[in-house]
């Protein structure tokens, strides 16, 4: 008998004779394994006692396909009183789409089967109707056609017209049209053409395109809107004319539809000779929104074919619009057309510094593009670095690190040099902190800290990986600090507040008369209040209430979060010049040179925990790119100290980025941080101990100074120990990271054992990684973990532990997952 065959008998003796989770979790497996032997004994659970067998059966049978359970399912269909079961059933049905199935479920739309249940004020009749439309649509019968159309009309039915459609347009013949009619039909409402031609999206037909095309005349905008969307969602290039003519509707969400439909189908056709000539002439259009979806639309092409004078000089003027967005297209639109014309107008924009912060950003970075190192370029640059927003300070941070590639080539080359100023030293004299932000932001921070109200962020973006805001009301914002209560020296309550604040009715001690003494001395006080704990001492001392396990957990979990959100709190409150030297160190990542390096190693002794972190970061992106750069090493000594004294985050930024750089010497450093008291650390130190055991450099061809190396095995022992973590994660992450180690490792006792070590401690705790643990051991060989699995799941002495079992087994012979649930 084969693996397979053993595991399905097993299977389905689980499925007869087990209790309820037994025979629920057997039906799922059996139905991804997609057995046929398994059909006969599924179609008995069909009518099990217990409702969630009957629909774990129904499903698994669907999965299966086989055409010898029609008859039991159309029977469950018309008899059984659970809605739960006729849902799933119809569901199946669908799935194996015969003809007869196609008659029973035309009957269960239109007629309520007898002796179904409500489930309370619910009709579950309802639920089987939709799976039924559903289920008529993936059978793609056209005698379910007009059953479908006169149900979309019937005022009783409940509220599923898109399903409906969308069936239809699933039965590609008959069912398309009558689609098409609906949507053409005038005299019904426009909320059901609109449906109509939103079902229409669903199909690549021609027949379907031209009709969405035609109605981008329609005279309802609702409908103009949606068959933008549906066209867009098409990809139908050839309609990108007409859907430009619609960026001037009178319509504001057709508007909008057309903008989002022109901005996809131009990245699309950005090859296209014809695209220019569509787009070109609306740069001059009124509306702003629209000047800016066409130069965004733009952009992909003046690659190949650059802008004429004519336009050129429309988009220079453009750059100038007082619609941010529209003026901060036409800056990268300059960038990517190439002419070095540009750079002053580019240059005018990020000197402005009363400008709106997203157009000096765009404007920073089309420079950039133009790969020119000059003075005033980097002089602009540099004052930038130092600007009062965010994102111009990224951007010129960014920019500078694209230039210092240029400005090095050039040295390189025999070109005279363009300055004697290097891109690079400025982004380091940034890390360092010799570039500040202008001392008026001080002002503004005082404002904040006296409690007047501070503006309100207008926009966020994400840009290489920072969060940055535009603020478009001060120069900058500050944390509030009296808004923490973590934070000492809180200011004092306002007198008006004060004044508002009423005492309790009743105290919480009553003093009697003559409890108050007089004034004494400091010897005479401390002589008193030694007296005083004396007699406190035979006092019978108040008993903390008792706490159950449950309540202890819920308050643990109250104190994680607290301090969780102090730190959140912590990181972010940075003062600009902080923001300034953490975002020079997080753009030397991109940076190839040793100059850069020993900046970065500079930087991870850096009293600044959030700069040591972003130093430590850095290296390891750098590693990524090329860790055969000997000065890279140079890091290792100070990760491996920080990995062991850090904190959370400085902790898992130094393990990772020591995977990275290969060096094996790292091996024994974070063995040790297994032991580490944070459940994350531990999790990102496997991680880095499973890359680095599978990706090394070789020490003598590196000329690594490894003193003590740790063989593969050895690593593969110390994840065992995390088995046994009380952190599910740990566990998990052991579990993964022994799948990566012992496969190559070539050593089968230790890989059965490390087998048979993971399957049981999955059921030493919960079990809820049970799937997760079964999709890592696909890495073994399947046929030997499946019989572990087999004998265990034969002697589990209760239906939880069987049920992981049988989770780990389905996850290790589930079938290619791209493959279809339908049976061919």
């Amino acid at each position: 008998m084969s693996l397979q065959s053993e595991t399905v008998d097993l299977l389905c003796q689980l499925l007869e004779s087990g209790d309820e989770a037994d025979r629920c979790y057997a039906a799922r497996t059996l139905g991804v394994l997609r057995s046929d032997s398994a059909v006969s004994i599924l179609i008995e659970r069909l009518k099990d006692e217990d409702v969630d067998v009957c629909v774990d059966a129904a499903e698994a049978l669907g999965k299966i396909g086989h055409h010898s359970a029609v008859p039991a399912l159309i029977d469950s269909l018309r008899n059984d009183n659970s809605g739960e079961v006729c849902s799933m059933v119809a569901v199946a049905l669908g799935k194996i789409a015969s003809a007869e199935c196609v008659d029973v479920l035309l009957d269960v739309l239109t007629q309520r089967p007898q002796g179904l249940e409500w489930d309370g004020d619910w009709d579950t009749w309802w639920d089987i109707q939709l799976e039924a439309v559903k289920a008529l649509g993936m059978a793609g019968d056209e005698k379910a056609v007009d059953e479908l159309v006169a149900f979309i009309d019937d005022d009783a039915q409940q509220d599923i017209e898109n399903e409906v459609l969308n069936a239809l347009v699933s039965i590609s013949g008959m069912g398309l049209d009558r689609v098409i009619e609906r949507l053409q039909d005038t005299s019904i409402k426009s909320l059901h053409r609109r449906r109509a031609a939103r079902a229409l999206a669903n199909t690549r037909l021609v027949k379907a395109t031209k009709i969405l095309g035609r109605s981008l005349q329609d005279p309802d905008p609702e409908v103009r809107a949606e068959a933008v969307h549906a066209l867009a969602s098409q990809n139908a290039d050839r309609y990108l004319s007409a859907l430009v003519l619609l960026l001037r509707d009178q319509n504001g969400e057709v508007r909008d539809a057309a903008i989002k439909a022109v901005s996809h189908l131009a990245q699309r056709a950005s090859g296209s000779k014809a695209l220019q000539e569509t787009l070109l002439p609306i740069l001059n259009d009124p509306s702003s929104p629209v000047r800016a979806t066409v130069m965004n639309a733009l952009m992909p092409s003046v690659h190949n074919k650059p802008l004429s004078h004519e336009y050129y000089q429309i988009v220079v003027s453009g750059s100038f619009d007082d619609n941010a967005e529209s003026a901060a297209a036409a800056c990268r639109l300059l960038g990517e057309n190439g002419d070095p014309e540009a750079i002053s107008t580019l240059l005018e924009h990020a000197r402005n510094r009363e400008g709106h912060p997203m157009v000096r950003r765009d404007a920073i970075l089309s420079i950039g593009r133009f790969g020119q190192v000059t003075e005033a370029i980097v002089e602009v640059l540099m004052n930038a670095v130092g600007d009062s927003q965010q994102a111009v300070r990224l951007a010129a941070l960014t920019t500078l690190m694209s230039l210092d590639t240029h400005h090095v080539e050039a040295d390189e080359s025999s070109q005279p040099k363009q300055t004697t100023i290097r891109p690079l030293s400025i982004v380091i004299d940034a890390v360092q902190g010799s570039i500040r932000v202008p001392d008026k932001n001080a002002t503004v921070k005082e404002q904040a800290e006296d409690g007047m109200d501070q503006p309100e962020v207008s926009e966020t973006e994400v840009q290489n990986g920072v969060v940055v805001e535009f603020d478009t009301s001060l120069e900058n914002t500050f944390t509030d600090a009296s808004a923490d209560p973590d934070l000492p020296n809180q200011p004092p309550v306002p007198q008006e507040i004060a004044d508002t604040i009423k005492l309790p009715d009743i105290p919480a001690q009553i003093v009697e008369a003559g409890e108050v003494s007089l004034a004494m001395s400091t010897l005479d006080a401390i002589a008193m209040d030694n007296v005083d704990s004396m007699f406190d001492q035979e006092k019978p001392q108040r008993e903390a209430p008792e706490i159950d396990e449950a309540t202890r957990e819920y308050l643990d979990v109250v104190e994680a979060n607290k301090a969780e959100m102090r730190r959140i709190r912590a990181s972010k409150r940075m003062t600009p010049d902080q923001d300034v030297r953490r975002l020079g160190t997080r753009a030397l990542a991109v940076a190839n040179d040793d100059e850069a390096i020993e900046a970065l190693i500079l930087a991870l002794n850096d009293q600044d925990d959030l700069i040591r972190r972003e130093a430590a970061e850095a290296i390891g992106e750098m590693a990524q790119r090329n860790r055969k750069n000997p000065k890279l090493m140079d890091a290792v000594g100070t990760l491996v100290t920080q990995l062991a004294v850090g904190d959370l985050e400085q902790k898992i930024a130094c393990a990772r980025s020591l995977s990275l750089l290969g060096n094996r010497a790292a091996l024994v450093p974070l063995t040790e941080a297994l032991k580490d008291q944070q459940a994350n650390v531990r999790v990102e130190t496997i991680h880095s101990l499973a890359r680095l055991c599978c990706d090394s450099l070789d020490p003598v061809q590196a000329e690594h100074m490894v003193v003590r190396d740790l063989p593969s095995t050895s690593v593969a022992r110390k994840l065992l120990a995390c088995l046994g973590d009380d952190s599910i994660g740990v566990r998990v992450a052991a579990t993964r990271g022994l799948a990566k180690i012992l496969p190559a490792a070539d050593d089968k006792t230790l890989t059965q054992h490390a087998v048979d070590r993971i399957i049981a401690s999955v059921i030493e705790f919960t079990g809820e990684e049970a799937r997760q643990v079964g999709q890592a051991l696909r890495a073994f060989d399947t046929s030997m973990i499946n019989k572990a699995l087999l004998v265990q799941l034969r002697a589990a002495e209760d239906s939880v532990k069987r049920s992981v079992f049988i989770e780990m087994i389905e996850e290790i012979l589930k079938p290619d997952r791209r493959q279809p649930d339908q049976a061919a």
